[in-house]
């Protein structure tokens, strides 16, 4: 009993002392409530330019015959999924009638690899 104590500690403290830190990923890019779906607003996942400071951009389609004003705000991440404070605040934006408007953010951070948007009502 006391080996296997012992072999368990120690395997689990050569899995903790790696030096490879473990790699988090953005499983969902884009979120959006059930609402903006109901208000004819459809989005692509954002895309990211990988430029000295990155910026995404995400396209948002509205098909209603009304313009639809919707609420948004880009999360930004680095390699290893930790949070890269930006300061954005939450952004509007006005999409008209069938039409399409595209969503920017820059990240200002060469960390930046990844990036979610929220959009809401």
């Amino acid at each position: 009993m006391r080996l296997l104590c012992v072999t368990v500690f120690a395997a689990l403290a050569i899995v903790g002392c790696s030096s490879q830190p473990q790699m988090i990923t953005i499983s969902q890019p884009l979120v959006m409530g059930s609402e903006v779906l109901s208000a004819g607003i459809i989005a692509d996942a954002p895309i990211i330019n990988s430029e000295q400071a990155p910026a995404a951009t995400t396209r948002v389609y509205n098909d209603r015959d009304v313009p639809v004003t919707i609420h948004y705000q880009y999360f930004w991440y680095d390699q290893q999924g930790l949070d890269i404070p930006h300061g954005a605040q939450q952004q509007l934006m006005r999409v008209p009638a069938h039409s399409s408007s595209e969503l920017l953010s820059s990240s200002g951070s060469v960390n930046a690899r990844q990036v979610r948007i929220y959009i809401s009502l």
